[in-house]
């Protein structure tokens, strides 16, 4: 057994090494394979990111009439408890508050800041600013609202007005989530269908090769060993080729592109998330080649 092993393992070297052309052919293929799953991966992470950054820009504010004491606004806070599963977070804004985000938000406005001295007093109502888990909870957090008995406190909640800004985001979260298991299926195909028809290649250029072991009386294993070893062989120089160029790309472009995905740093997530790719590129290279040199070999080569 450990004879037949070492004799494995010193004909994948020797075949390794035997034709340079075809091997660097393949593992140029190879990671092309690899860059595609690992660009799924990638797109995965900003399309997570991206559904997050949208989904926390959408919020509705109540407002409060202006008489309005901070203990009731307090109890409708506290009324707002029974949706802790759909709510992310609650803020109440003072009319002060309200009165300094503006000035600063308007600080280079001057047209803004001297309508607002015009006015005199603070023109601001107090509000609680809503946060939902998911955009859908809106509806149900503002028809709460909207009852009868809040209606002496509570001026107006603007949901109906932002309802197409929210429904809108909905839609482009959805999509976003459609495209990211849409591109995977298709990567993934891609993957696997490059990868068989190389390996495939590799043990065409050695059927001679193969001839001759089973006119000797080789069994099955012992010739599909060396392939399959090579196989994993070109997998994994070609996850370290891939890795390392990812690496040195976002290292150089991460601070451009951050600023197109809105904030999202691909050098940082990928630092991050290094184990995890790696792990998934030598599960994919190590189920992709014994699978297809196993069946590269049984149905082109017909060895059984």
């Amino acid at each position: 057994m450990l004879t037949s092993l070492k004799r494995i393992l010193k004909f994948s070297w020797v075949g390794f090494l035997r034709n340079k052309t075809l091997v660097l052919e393949v593992i140029f293929v190879m990671t092309i394979s690899i860059s595609l799953i690992t660009c799924f991966f990638m797109f995965q992470g900003i399309s997570e990111f991206l559904i997050n950054y949208l989904q926390d820009k959408a919020d509705i504010s109540v407002y409060f009439n202006q008489n309005t004491s901070e203990q009731e606004i307090v109890k409708v806070e506290e009324a707002l408890y029974q949706f802790s599963n759909e709510i992310e977070s609650v803020e109440y804004i003072s009319q002060a508050k309200a009165l300094q985000i503006f000035t600063e938000t308007h600080k280079n406005d001057p047209d803004s800041l001297e309508a607002l001295e015009q006015v005199g007093d603070n023109p601001f109502l107090p509000s609680l600013v809503i946060k939902a888990h998911d955009p859908i909870y809106y509806i149900q957090i503002s028809n709460f609202l909207s009852q009868d008995s809040f209606k002496d406190v509570i001026n107006k909640i603007p949901y109906y007005d932002n309802k197409k800004v929210i429904d809108r985001l909905s839609g482009i979260t959805d999509t976003i989530k459609t495209i990211t298991i849409v591109l995977g299926l298709i990567l993934g195909l891609l993957a696997v269908l490059i990868t068989f028809n190389t390996i495939k290649l590799t043990i065409f250029a050695s059927k001679d090769e193969i001839s001759t072991m089973r006119l000797v009386g080789a069994s099955n294993w012992f010739i599909k060993g060396p392939f399959v070893i090579q196989g994993i062989l070109y997998g994994v120089i070609s996850i370290l080729i891939v890795d390392i160029l990812f690496f040195i790309f976002f290292i150089f472009f991460s601070p451009k592109l951050q600023i197109f995905f809105s904030g999202f740093n691909l050098f940082d997530y990928f630092q991050a998330k290094c184990a995890s790719l790696f792990l998934i590129q030598v599960i994919f290279i190590g189920i992709v080649s014994i699978i297809s040199t196993l069946l590269a070999l049984d149905k082109h080569l017909k060895v059984r």
